[in-house]
């Protein structure tokens, strides 16, 4: 007569079940995907992992600023139909408005529209103290987004991010005693 292991049999099952999963393949980190994407060029890529981060937490103010980055794709703004950039435009207008600490996005609004007026033939006006403080603000590595991402070597803005960039930082240094 066969011996039947009942419990056993349940007990491998489990220990199967729990190596599967833990041997399978892990969750994709959307987010640091779409950042490595970012910094690639590769802007489809970006937005596909964006919009799966934003399916999760439409709120995500980082993901949200990215996905404008990616849909400028690298390309100055006067490559783009004035529905098209009046919706990015919008976009970072909200989502100012939603999160007020978000400079970035204010200072990629205003680089933005100093591309248009140049698209006019028009020139935007010199930074004013507002804006100075503004770029201050913006955090290096997502001013460092926007100097690749948006190349709008004409916009005041922009000029002045570049230079905010450049300038090495002090660091402030020890007395011995």
């Amino acid at each position: 007569m066969a011996d039947f292991n009942i419990d056993r049999q349940q007990a491998d099952l489990i220990q199967n079940a729990d190596t599967v999963i833990n041997f399978g393949a892990p969750p994709v980190n959307h987010r640091a995907v779409a950042a490595a994407a970012l910094e690639a060029g590769e802007y489809d890529r970006v937005i596909g992992h964006l919009k799966r981060v934003l399916e999760t937490n439409p709120g995500d103010s980082l993901a949200r600023f990215r996905l404008v980055l990616a849909a400028l794709r690298g390309r100055h703004p006067d490559h783009y139909g004035a529905r098209q950039i009046q919706a990015l435009k919008e976009r970072l207008v909200r989502l100012a408005m939603d999160d007020p600490d978000c400079h970035h996005a204010k200072v990629l609004a205003l680089v933005v529209n100093d591309g248009l007026l140049a698209r006019g033939n028009l020139r935007a006006s010199p930074p004013t103290a507002d804006t100075r403080r503004l770029v201050a603000l913006v955090d290096p590595a997502r001013g460092r987004e926007i100097l690749m991402h948006a190349p709008v070597p004409e916009s005041p803005t922009w000029s002045l991010l570049d230079r905010r960039l450049r300038r090495p930082t002090l660091r402030p240094t020890s007395r011995e005693n």
